[in-house]
């Protein structure tokens, strides 16, 4: 497991608790406070994933490529996979939606707004990715990168290699 789904499951634990010794205390707790403790611990919680990855897209391996040949260029496609592609390669496990994109952007100074990352996906990107639902208005969709996008991807960081 790792350290990012630890960090989620433990938050999780720990608000459950916290719900469960309010209510053993008998002391009333306003609704509102407890709906706004649990918001605030997911924004924590989802920050720390995005933070996570932006940070790894700054500090990995190919961050002089990625910075050359994606964050430098105005194609946006290739903006759109950069973060689905270092959840691929470095957290298998973690899904990112079309509002984590613009976060992740937002935090790399390239910001993408979450129309543009839907419409990105829905025009070509869709091929590239696997969600875990179709897609609804207001519901959203979890995305991961696959294998194709993978490749595709990298023939990005790097068009002058032959295949």
């Amino acid at each position: 497991m790792d350290n990012q789904t630890l960090f989620t499951k433990l938050n999780q634990i720990k608000s459950l608790s916290e719900e469960c010794l309010a209510v053993l205390s008998n002391s009333p707790t306003p609704k509102r406070k407890l709906s706004l403790a649990k918001e605030n611990k997911k924004d924590e919680a989802g920050n720390d994933y995005i933070l996570s990855i932006a940070n790894k897209i700054k500090n990995c391996d190919e961050s002089d490529q990625i910075e050359k040949e994606i964050l430098d260029k105005t194609f946006s496609p290739g903006r759109v996979l950069l973060s689905f592609y270092i959840c691929y390669k470095y957290f298998p496990q973690q899904g990112l939606t079309t509002g984590d994109i613009e976060k992740i952007t937002s935090e790399l100074r390239v910001k993408i707004q979450t129309p543009n990352v839907s419409k990105a996906i829905s025009d070509s990107l869709h091929k590239y990715l696997e969600g875990n639902s179709t897609r609804i208005k207001g519901k959203p969709v979890v995305y991961n990168l696959n294998r194709k996008g993978a490749k595709y991807f990298e023939s990005l960081l790097n068009p002058n290699e032959k295949k």
